[in-house]
């Protein structure tokens, strides 16, 4: 049995032009099964990446608060 691995990326510039600011999103959704239904394998992958990108952001929120000393 074969599987495929899919990874895209996206890099965008943050702030102002003159600036040398950047943030990159990644996806990869791996181990998806071509000989079992790929509709319901990638709708399930999509979503448990978007559930982990929210959780990352949350604690990334958190970590900057704590840095700038506005949250302990």
């Amino acid at each position: 049995m074969a599987s495929v691995t899919v990874h895209t990326g996206l890099t965008l510039q943050v702030g102002p032009m003159s600036g040398n600011n950047y943030a990159r999103v990644d996806v990869t959704l791996a181990d998806i099964d071509p000989d079992l239904p790929l509709d319901e394998q990638i709708k399930g992958g999509i979503g448990a990446a978007a559930k982990a990108f929210n959780a990352v952001l949350v604690e990334l929120d958190r970590q900057v608060e704590v840095i700038s000393g506005k949250k302990r």
